[in-house]
């Protein structure tokens, strides 16, 4: 049964379960729920380090303990946190049935802490704090990046900055032909990746000869996933006073914006047909006259900041399931060394690993109207939180859910896979905008590295990744991979004298 099973017409509204009648655990007086969470409660996440209280912090530190209330309660229930119902479900057809109804203007739990900053000290938000028409005004300043010929037309330099890394891999093993922390080396990829997409300058990390702004702008591409982290869920002591969360929001925009405006000045001066021809991006969005100067610059910083830390663990997490995975890493490599630019089995090991270790935890959405999920009526204005990260994990959607099988997302594959049993860019509206440019960031690079290194898990490294949070969803753990050389690269430098660790493979 699938979407049609969950939504009834609004004429049949009155046959529909009661609110009420959603299971739910036994609550206590004023605190609800919150008391599964306490320090010492079966659902302390002792990997979440600040014990907070509020309704967003709840979300979070719920995702480890919505399975195990999952085999409770089922597939949707109720919890009140932070004085206010939340409905949570892991089933892949209410999941639909949420965002099939989310309308024109999804509405989703806001960012306020950057939503306040924003607005006071540049007069515009962007994309990500907003909801309603003001959501939708800057949302079209960052549509053009679903087109695909405007992403392909990037590839070129992506290819370059791949090349690049895989001499930066080369240059930073150690002596074991381990790269250590391969996700704090791949920030240094996703940064330059997506520079030449917004602002449109290529901002060198990987060389040797940093160019000036380079570590300032790592420094706060950290402190700003960190800030919106602390102040998303932490109290709003920000309201009255800069709490550390707070001023890394406002010391990495800071930064961001002074580096970000100089480069888009410097764009503003060129002819828009070169511009068109170097950037097609960033000539839509400066040549676009429904933005002022400072709209045009913080979509510019959200789309630099958007795709950096998520891009990275995707790419992190990849390698760590072919390094453990031999048989599939080898008929991705074979895959890689043919002429068709596809790719569809290397894309089908992004998929699985966005699958097994999907950096978004759940998608969230205010009812905007009466909904019916699952035959209950589910009131206007109520917040509904899908698990996709326990949905994608279930076995009732993937056989062997633990198993590392990217066949099962080919196409000529017998597994009928529930298009909402996994959504890691989310959907609608609201879907990631950088999904393509991050798609084409992983796929160029994981290619580049396939072709020249064989990889290996270092001894006693465990198979199964656990994820915290850090805004996004990152590994629990460093992933250090041995990486030895391919017989097309060992040979090119056997010739040079350099020699390398035999390929065992």
């Amino acid at each position: 049964m699938r979407l049609y099973s969950t939504i009834t017409a609004n004429n049949n509204i009155n046959k529909l379960k009661r609110f009420e009648d959603i299971p739910t655990l036994k609550q206590l007086p004023i605190i609800g729920h919150s008391y599964l969470f306490f320090p010492g409660a079966k659902y302390q996440l002792e990997r979440l380090t600040e014990a907070v209280e509020d309704i967003s912090a709840k979300l979070e530190r719920l995702t480890e303990a919505v399975e195990d209330i999952s085999a409770k309660l089922g597939p949707i229930f109720k919890l009140k946190l932070g004085g206010a119902n939340i409905i949570i479900t892991t089933d892949a057809d209410y999941t639909e049935a949420l965002v099939r109804h989310e309308g024109k203007y999804p509405i989703r739990p806001t960012f306020p802490a950057l939503l306040h900053y924003r607005r006071l000290n540049y007069g515009s938000v962007g994309v990500v704090p907003g909801n309603g028409e003001e959501w939708y005004k800057y949302r079209q300043g960052v549509l053009p990046l679903l087109k695909t010929n405007l992403v392909r037309s990037y590839i070129s330099k992506h290819e370059k900055i791949a090349d690049n890394f895989v001499r930066y891999i080369d240059e930073n093993r150690n002596e074991c032909l381990i790269l250590e922390d391969i996700f704090t080396h791949l920030l240094k990829y996703t940064i330059e990746a997506i520079s030449v997409v917004s602002p449109g300058h290529h901002f060198q990390c990987l060389s040797s000869r940093n160019a000036q702004d380079v570590d300032d702008i790592i420094a706060a591409s950290i402190d700003f996933m960190d800030g919106l982290y602390k102040t998303f869920t932490g109290l709003p002591i920000w309201k009255y006073y800069k709490n550390e969360g707070y001023r890394k929001l406002e010391t990495s925009h800071q930064t961001i914006h002074k580096i970000l405006e100089n480069h888009l000045k410097n764009l503003s001066t060129q002819t828009l047909e070169n511009l068109q021809n170097a950037n097609p991006y960033m000539n839509s969005l400066l040549k676009n006259p429904t933005y002022n100067w400072n709209d045009k610059l913080m979509l510019t910083m959200e789309v630099f900041l958007g795709g950096i830390d998520a891009t990275a663990t995707t790419i992190a997490v990849t390698l760590h399931h072919l390094a453990h995975n031999k048989k599939v890493q080898n008929l991705a490599r074979n895959e890689c060394t043919q002429d068709d630019t596809r790719l569809p089995y290397l894309k089908a090991c992004v998929k699985e690993s966005l699958r097994i270790c999907p950096t978004g935890g759940a998608s969230s959405r205010v009812t905007i109207t009466d909904t019916n999920i699952a035959g209950y009526l589910i009131p206007k204005h109520t917040l509904v939180a899908a698990f996709s990260s326990v949905t994608s994990n279930k076995p009732e959607y993937f056989d062997e859910p633990d198993v590392y099988r990217p066949e099962r997302w080919l196409r000529d594959s017998n597994c009928n896979v529930h298009p909402f049993a996994s959504v890691p860019f989310g959907f609608g509206p609201r879907m990631c905008p950088g999904r393509r440019i991050a798609e084409q960031e992983i796929v160029v690079l994981l290619k580049k590295i396939l072709t020249s290194y064989e990889l290996k898990p270092i001894d006693g490294d465990r198979q199964k990744l656990g994820m915290v949070y850090r805004m996004n969803r990152i590994p629990d753990r460093k992933i250090n991979i041995k990486r030895i050389k391919t017989n097309r690269w060992r040979q090119t430098e056997i010739r040079n004298g350099i020699q390398d660790e035999p390929n065992t493979g």
